[in-house]
């Protein structure tokens, strides 16, 4: 039957033929125990529990294998055709020699360029650490092994940190998170998933609030790339997972199958599943564990990273995590798994992320037993399940794991140890990576981000998110914003068991102090409806701003949920921007006068910083504006408009007299030499036959003027009229008379003089 459907699939797919006779297929188990036993041959499967399906991508070989486990095997030609179609894609990219970039400009892999090579994604690391160096900095973590073979191949693994390194230094407590991509070769997007989630962090430092607190608070510790020597394989071979170990992992049958699980080969609880249960001692199975725990140079770099140097009693030191358990668990017992539980204000958060398979997991893999932490790992699980939909699931329902990533980190240290299996196909379209998996999954990591600081309590307490302020506003009390947000007790995902959710008791906000500092100050937040008796709770609230200095201020909002009684369980915060104007500041402008005139208002007028005033100037009688000034503004008759004033000011009004002109009538003048002189001044000639007269210059309003005669024509004798007088417009009205001396007349009339 199974090779009549294999050669449907290949009529069906009419594409050409899968690198190694590649095929997905569904293969029907009987019972749980099948499953397991068919799974541990496998890396990831995907199971429908309804139908009783197991569902995987895999060569002649591994349909052998699941038939020997008693599994009915059938293609699934769709699935079939989408996988030759992918390798399609990859061999016409690589056939054209084109170079390939990513979508951010980098190198891509031929076909997916929404994927970044191994070389694409070590650039963009050294980018932003060279661009950012006050967030980024870049951890080297040891050779690969093919670098161990030959030191001019194979990579240098590295870690890219992100966090405020000024003050990291003062703060060495802060919680951190660490993340792997990719340590299976051919799952391509965790590696690009964990490159873009460093981005956000990186990019948006500084003017996003929530990117900004994060990074200042929190130590985050990014393996892009895990298995960087297979993942450079697989960027052009499609199917290798395993490191390219050909010592260790050495397979006769085939040099493409041959390679260590990196999955498989961690420490804690190695080869602990009975029966190979959990991992492969075969070199060619996808599963293979090696032939001794923590045998590769990629697992030792990880857990010497990660752990640091641990002791036979599985005690670690040295590394990212401090384990403050009580009493470490057996690394090489199955009784280990009922250790001693991490106390509940644990900081910080492993994951590791493969696809696919649509699941958020936890500890345990490699036993159904609980973990000591198994309620608050479930909650988180659900909690980060909200945002990528994929279902949240301890480590073993599918299948048992051992020597695995995320219960190594938890056995080991006690920090929650995950991992989120992606999409559903290793492969994934960029098209469906762009649109979904990518900003989902990055949701994801920021929420479990903003829980850092207690990664087994704040889950159980309510999500804070859509903060926002108001502009600011001008109150009794000062300057003011209007905060709103939502307090949110809902976001699990309920798609495997029932996660209790719980009614809102409270709201705070904080300014500039995260609210499990000692200085922290709540500021009561209330419920928009009046009461808080809802799961989901929109809030709001007045946050005064008087004495807060000039600039930016981030405000933190955390809801308060009634889990556990008393005063609730409090929820991951989240935050806001508030930017505080200069605070306003007192100008005075003094008016003063020069001269005969008035401002009005005339007393000094104390204004706030940024005010415009406005000045009526009026001369007095007889007066002009000779200017005003002292006080920015303009002038336009009789208004002076002063500002906006940002300093103290004179504002000086200047007046000045009108000026007006001297002079009059003259009559009789015959002759030549009538001279007149203006309050006793230079003489001025008044030409012969002349009528008017009129003195240069002018004399101020209110000034005396006295005209009179300094000279006279011969045989004549001249009079002033209204000669003198006080100025108070122009004077016209002087008379000047001139008539022949009397001597003159009585000879021209015949008499005797």
């Amino acid at each position: 039957m199974r090779k009549t459907l294999l050669a449907l699939a290949i009529a069906g797919a009419v594409m050409q033929p899968a690198r190694a006779e590649h095929w997905f297929v569904e293969a029907r188990y009987p019972d749980t125990d099948a499953l397991a036993r068919a799974a541990a041959n496998f890396q990831h499967v995907r199971v429908d529990a309804a139908r009783q399906v197991l569902q995987v991508d895999t060569d002649e070989a591994g349909i052998a294998r699941l038939e020997a486990e008693g599994l009915s095997v059938a293609v699934d030609t769709a699935g079939t055709a989408r996988l030759r179609g992918f390798e399609a894609t990859i061999d016409a990219a690589m056939r054209s020699g084109a170079t390939t970039e990513s979508t951010d400009g980098y190198p891509g892999i031929p076909g997916y360029t929404c994927y970044r090579t191994v070389e694409g994604t070590y650039q963009t690391m050294d980018d932003l650490a060279a661009a950012h160096p006050d967030i980024v900095a870049i951890d080297d973590l040891g050779p690969t092994w093919k670098k161990t073979q030959n030191a001019a191949q194979g990579y240098e693994m590295r870690a890219l940190r992100i966090t405020n390194l000024a003050t990291a230094a003062s703060d060495p407590d802060r919680p951190r998170m660490v993340v792997f991509g990719s340590i299976h070769a051919r799952e391509y997007a965790p590696a690009e998933l964990t490159t873009r989630f460093a981005e956000w962090l990186v990019q948006n430092y500084g003017s996003d609030p929530e990117a900004t607190w994060l990074v200042d608070h929190n130590d985050f510790r990014l393996v892009l790339q895990a298995n960087p020597d297979g993942r450079k394989i697989a960027e052009g071979q499609v199917y290798q997972r395993k490191n390219v170990d050909t010592i260790n992992g050495n397979c006769a049958s085939s040099s493409a199958d041959g390679g260590i699980d990196l999955n498989r080969n961690f420490p804690f609880h190695w080869k602990i599943v009975p029966n190979n249960g959990g991992s492969s001692g075969n070199t060619c199975n996808e599963t293979y564990r090696g032939p001794v725990k923590q045998s590769e140079p990629e697992t030792q770099n990880l857990v010497q990273y990660v752990a640091g140097t641990c002791d036979s009693a599985g005690v670690c030191t040295g590394g990212v995590f401090a384990d403050r358990r009580s009493g470490p668990m057996n690394p090489t017992s199955s009784s280990g798994d009922g250790g001693a539980a991490a106390p509940d204000d644990t900081t910080g958060f492993f994951i590791d992320i493969h696809s696919y398979a649509e699941l958020v997991l936890w500890p345990w893999g490699d036993t159904s037993s609980p973990a000591p932490n198994q309620v608050p790992l479930r909650t988180l699980g659900r909690r980060l399940a909200w945002f990528n939909n994929y279902s949240p699931e301890q480590s073993d329902t599918l299948y048992p794991t051992d020597g695995a990533t995320d219960d190594n980190m938890y056995g080991l240290l006690g920090v929650p140890g995950f991992t989120i299996e992606t999409d559903t196909a290793f492969f994934e379209s960029c098209s469906t990576f762009n649109a979904s998996t990518a900003s989902e999954n990055i949701a994801a990591l920021r929420y479990v981000a903003r829980a850092l600081h207690a990664t087994y309590k704040l889950p159980g307490g309510p999500d804070a998110y859509g903060i926002a302020v108001s502009a600011v506003q001008q109150g009794a009390g000062g300057p003011y914003v209007t905060l709103t947000a939502t307090i949110d007790d809902r976001r699990y995902n309920q798609s495997n068991g029932t996660q209790a959710t719980y009614s809102i008791r409270a709201a705070n906000a904080y300014i500039d102090t995260l609210p499990w500092d000692a200085a922290a100050t709540p500021i009561a937040l209330a419920a928009a409806d009046g009461t808080f008796n809802a799961n989901n709770e929109a809030v709001s609230g007045t946050i005064a701003l008087s004495g807060l200095a000039a600039g930016r201020h981030i405000v933190y909002v955390q809801g308060i949920n009634t889990l556990g009684g008393g005063s609730g369980t409090p929820g991951t915060p989240n935050a806001v921007f508030v930017d505080v104007p200069q605070a306003p500041t007192t100008v005075t402008a003094t008016p003063q006068v020069v001269g005969d005139g008035t401002i009005d208002p005339s007393t000094p007028q104390s204004v706030t910083s940024g005010t415009t005033l406005t000045f009526t100037v009026t001369p007095g009688v007889g007066q002009h504006v000779g200017n005003v000034g002292g006080c920015p503004g303009s002038f336009a008759a009789p208004i002076f408009t002063a500002g906006p004033l940002v300093s103290n000011c004179t504002l000086t009004a200047t007046f000045e007299p009108d000026q007006f002109t001297i002079g009059g009538t003259v009559g009789g003048l015959e002759g030549s030499g009538l001279a007149l002189s203006l309050n006793g001044g230079t003489p001025l000639s008044v030409p012969v036959s002349a009528t008017t007269f009129a003195f240069p210059g002018t004399l101020p309003y209110g000034s005396s003027y006295d005209v009179t005669i300094t000279a006279q024509p011969a045989s004549q004798a001249c009079t002033i009229a209204g000669g003198s007088g006080t100025v108070d417009a122009a004077v016209t009205g002087i008379a000047v008379s001139c008539a022949p001396d009397a001597s003159d007349i009585i000879f021209r009339d015949g008499f005797e003089s």
